[in-house]
């Protein structure tokens, strides 16, 4: 496979997490999740209009109010593919502050992953569906509010393609989790996390390598993944396994003015 498009990995980002709720409006997908994360819960302008730019403020006030009667901030995502191109320049103008720049990653799988060094007692759990262990190692590691636990458990469940759940384990105490989604030749990485208390010692490479030889294994050309600008640790990572940034995206968010 080429080197996958902008257009493929964020469909594919769509596909891998999906929102209880969703409504198309010419090219625009309107996505919301409870509040539970800002890609399940956001416009994402995609897709050309067929209605041109006339309507523009006319759609923003709609979907404004549909957020903000579910009591929620108005967030839309901004990537390159966003239509119409001066979109975020016009919610700049409506006050919609900016927010979350990341970088979208990827890394061919074509070659055979070198193993990294064996961990002393150490032990990979792979899982093509979320587990109460995998859920209780990542919203721990993860520090996750109880009350997002629901519509987190609810997006996992609802994945349609399919699913490699990872918890690395020492000495039968897990240290690491993360998900990988695949959708035809494309490895989607997600809620990559490793225990506060053992960072810095190499477990997340073990479930990295985890994850991406279970997505060579089932027929993953490219890994992708997203990486937040201000993680500086992820970014390290990412570059030693050959991930390289081909677009970035970020969130303009704006909260209610009741």
């Amino acid at each position: 496979m080429s080197t996958p498009t902008i257009r493929t990995i964020e469909e594919a980002s769509l596909n891998a997490w999906p929102a209880r709720q969703q409504l198309v409006d010419d090219g625009w997908l309107i996505r919301f999740n409870d509040g539970y994360t800002r890609r399940s819960n956001s416009v994402n302008p995609i897709y050309t209009s067929e209605i041109g730019d006339a309507p523009l403020e006319g759609r923003l006030e709609k979907w404004e109010r549909f957020y903000w009667e579910k009591g929620r901030p108005c967030i839309v995502k901004i990537t390159p593919l966003v239509q119409p191109s001066h979109l975020d320049a016009v919610l700049d103008e409506r006050g919609y502050r900016y927010e979350a720049p990341t970088g979208v990653r990827i890394r061919s799988l074509a070659e055979p992953l070198a193993p990294p060094d064996a961990i002393p007692d150490g032990h990979a759990v792979v899982e093509s569906a979320c587990s109460d262990a995998w859920l209780e190692s990542y919203t721990t590691f993860s520090a996750t509010p109880p009350a997002t636990l629901a519509p987190m458990r609810a997006i996992l469940d609802n994945i349609a393609p399919a699913c490699c759940y990872v918890t690395q384990s020492v000495g039968g105490v897990p240290v690491a989790s993360g998900l990988g989604v695949l959708e035809g030749p494309l490895f989607g990485l997600y809620d990559i996390v490793t225990s506060p208390a053992q960072r810095g010692k190499g477990y997340g490479v073990h479930l990295l390598h985890s994850l991406l030889a279970w997505a060579r294994e089932n027929g993953a050309s490219h890994a992708y993944l997203a990486v937040m600008d201000d993680n500086a640790p992820a970014r390290r990572l990412y570059d030693k396994w050959g991930f390289v940034e081909v677009y970035k995206y970020w969130y303009r968010v704006k909260e209610s003015e009741k």
